[in-house]
């Protein structure tokens, strides 16, 4: 099936491109975007629907004609990302980082994957290394000259997580929850972890908190993708602050983005 458009707002401000970011999150069958500015603000979102199982030409040949339509142009952003929410990856120091043993580090978390990709993060000083779909971001890259592809730990380590208190950030979907630590507005941790329940799923992140002695009465946790309301039942006996996290995108227009669920979509509105 050819990709499709099943959502689009849009502020209609016709800003130049180099004033614009981009930022695209794949997802099991299409993928969603949005357009934001330097200084916060949601110019357009949108969700695609369509079929990633197509050959890369397929994939590319139904870009090059849905990407003009959403307004979406291939070069002159600010900045690109295109986020891979990957199953299998893994931080690995730069100090110890060697391009040629990329698939060697993926085989220490059990993936073969037919491609791997690298993300270098300087605040870590490490490279994510991580497993993707070869055809569907060989296509993006070929559509999108010049973006960057990262995966969503690189994504969420860049949350700029509060100074005074320790904050776990949790991205939910079916079966697995990718988790950030936070202390003294620190990264420490990043991990995906695999349930079969909401019960084990909390139970495996209290684990983490515990795990880097992370003061209980005092640790945030931030839900946002796939969340249900038994979450916060299921939470709130072990954290004091349960919140959802809708990204850092600070200006809404309301009458637009009003009845958006933005936590489902926080990875880009980052």
């Amino acid at each position: 099936m050819p990709y499709s458009c099943k959502t689009l707002i849009t502020t209609g401000n016709e800003l130049a491109s180099r004033e614009k970011r981009l930022s695209i999150c794949l997802g099991a069958n299409g993928f969603s975007f949005t357009e934001t500015t330097a200084t916060g603000s949601l110019l357009t979102f949108g969700e695609v629907e369509g079929d990633h199982a197509a050959t890369m030409t397929d994939v590319l040949t139904d870009l090059k004609m849905l990407l003009p339509s959403l307004g979406i142009r291939p070069f002159g952003y600010a900045a690109t990302e295109l986020i891979v929410i990957s199953d299998a990856s893994v931080w690995v120091p730069d100090e110890l980082f060697t391009a040629t043993a990329t698939r060697k580090y993926l085989k220490l978390v059990g993936s073969e994957p037919p491609m791997v990709v690298t993300c270098q993060y300087k605040p870590l000083e490490s490279t994510a290394v991580f497993a993707a779909d070869e055809q569907v971001v060989t296509a993006f890259k070929v559509a999108l000259p010049g973006i960057s592809v990262i995966n969503q730990h690189v994504k969420m380590a860049q949350y700029k997580a509060p100074a005074n208190h320790p904050c776990i950030l949790t991205h939910w979907r079916k079966g697995r929850v990718d988790v950030a630590a936070f202390a003294d507005a620190r990264y420490i941790y990043g991990n995906t972890l695999r349930f079969s329940d909401d019960n084990e799923a909390v139970y495996h992140i209290v684990d983490v908190m515990k795990s880097f002695s992370l003061e209980a009465s005092g640790t945030e946790l931030l839900l946002c993708g796939d969340v249900g309301r038994e979450l916060y039942a299921q939470a709130r006996p072990y954290f004091p602050k349960v919140s959802l996290f809708n990204g850092t995108v600070t200006q809404l227009d309301n009458t637009l983005f009003g009845h958006l669920h933005t936590y489902r979509y926080a990875l880009i509105l980052m």
